[in-house]
């Protein structure tokens, strides 16, 4: 019964700590995240294992066992504790704007231990929603209805999820947050987006204008107010959602197939980085990672690819690229090289009064290095007189939604906070 005690001050160990770029990063951040969301878990293993220490008179064991529970519920009580930043983008009474009706549909808490499942929804899988114009490939959906007799909002989502702009695909670890979402009356488009390599950063913010006028022109058959479309989306995703909701009707980011007006209700990002010339100097730190230069690491490319493309990380055509090449990859070049396309293709210099109501959910422990960005992005916001609510949760790294979001204590708040702004969008 040791394990139990050293598992539980190892694992809590992990939450604390802030991965620098590196290997070790590589491997010790899935853990991480795994860690912060078991945390729960670890505060009884923690527990048993120190009064079975106790109970022995191991001292070792004891002190490990009441270390890892003591950060634990350290853990669950600072990432799930409660904020103002709705009182200050909505004012005082921001919750009395929620219509009633949709009150009894929202989590009673920001975290729960045995949390309820939410209600089926309808599921449409693989809805052609149009065309990448560039590749004439068909633009695709999963769309997530109301369940039968629940009462619709007429909100509807637009997700685009996590990639890096290369990898991953729809559905990937979102099912139950779709289903939580649709149970509350919303409607939510799931889109496949072009990725890199067979589409660069323009071609996917087309694609998701594309998908904006899709919805509007079909508001009808969905059941969905037109006025009332909320883009949504995950790290690449949440940089796509707010580029897109920042730039309605750019001439420059506007697809000249689309004549529909692209302007938005409101946009929620998951640690989505705002910045991408701040972005890319972060990945430099990470150069040495997965360039190909050695022997060994052409045979871990070459297995990585192999595994990723049998389970849909990878799109057929996708490949592995240094996190140093990411950028330069999706934009044609460095930073110094094609300066108006980063500036372009950066949220952050699209800020001014049109920018609709904005939600910024960020991990303090992002290893994707945009937490000082995300909190220029929400002053300006502000400065600019935009309704903005930032969440920073502490020692939480990149992805925290996306790991056990059933029991991740993270990742219930996020989900809290998130149907709190969407309702007050309705």
């Amino acid at each position: 019964m040791k394990f139990l005690s050293y598992l539980s001050a190892f694992l809590g160990v992990l939450t604390l700590i802030r991965l620098k770029p590196g290997w070790a990063t590589v491997w010790l951040w899935g853990s991480k995240l795994l860690a912060g969301a078991l945390t729960p878990f670890l505060a009884l293993a923690g527990s048993l294992g120190a009064l079975l220490g106790l109970a022995r008179k191991d001292r070792k064991m004891t002190w490990a066992g009441l270390f890892g529970a003591a950060v634990a519920v350290r853990h669950v009580i600072n990432v799930t504790a409660p904020h103002d930043g709705f009182a200050r983008a909505f004012g005082a009474n921001w919750q009395s704007r929620i219509p009633p009706e949709l009150r009894s549909h929202l989590l009673p808490k920001r975290y729960t231990p045995i949390p309820a499942d939410p209600p089926k929804a309808i599921w449409q899988r693989d809805v052609v929603i149009g065309s990448h114009v560039e590749t004439s490939d068909p633009l695709l959906a999963d769309v997530w209805q109301p369940p039968d007799g629940t009462p619709r909002t007429g909100l509807t989502i637009i997700y685009l999820h996590g990639s890096a702009w290369a990898y991953l695909d729809k559905d990937m670890g979102t099912r139950r947050f779709f289903r939580h979402l649709a149970g509350q009356g919303h409607v939510v488009v799931d889109l496949a987006y072009t990725l890199a390599p067979k589409a660069q950063l323009l071609a996917m913010v087309a694609d998701v204008k594309r998908a904006i006028a899709w919805l509007k022109i079909n508001a009808a058959e969905y059941g969905v107010n037109p006025e009332r479309i909320v883009l949504m989306g995950g790290s690449a995703g949440g940089h796509l959602s707010l580029l897109a909701a920042y730039t309605p009707n750019h001439p420059e980011l506007q697809p000249a197939d689309v004549e529909t007006d692209t302007s938005v209700r409101a946009v929620v990002s998951y640690y989505g980085p705002p910045d991408l010339r701040a972005t890319h100097d972060h990945f430099q730190a990470y150069s040495d990672l997965l360039t190909g230069k050695t022997r060994l690491e052409r045979m871990i490319i070459a297995n990585l690819e192999l595994f990723y493309h049998r389970i849909r990380l990878l799109p057929p055509e996708g490949k592995v690229v240094s996190p140093a090449n990411v950028l330069p990859g999706l934009l044609g070049g460095a930073p110094d090289d094609v300066p108006e396309l980063y500036r372009l293709g950066s949220p952050i210099n699209h800020i001014g009064p049109h920018c609709p109501p904005t939600l910024l959910l960020q991990g303090d422990h992002d290893l994707a290095g945009m937490l000082p960005d995300v909190r220029r992005l929400h002053r300006a916001l502000r400065e600019a007189g935009v309704a903005s609510v930032y969440v920073e949760f502490p020692d939480t790294d990149h992805a925290f939604d996306l790991i056990l979001p059933k029991w991740a204590p993270t990742a219930q708040a996020a989900t809290y906070d998130t149907e709190r702004f969407l309702a007050l969008m309705v």
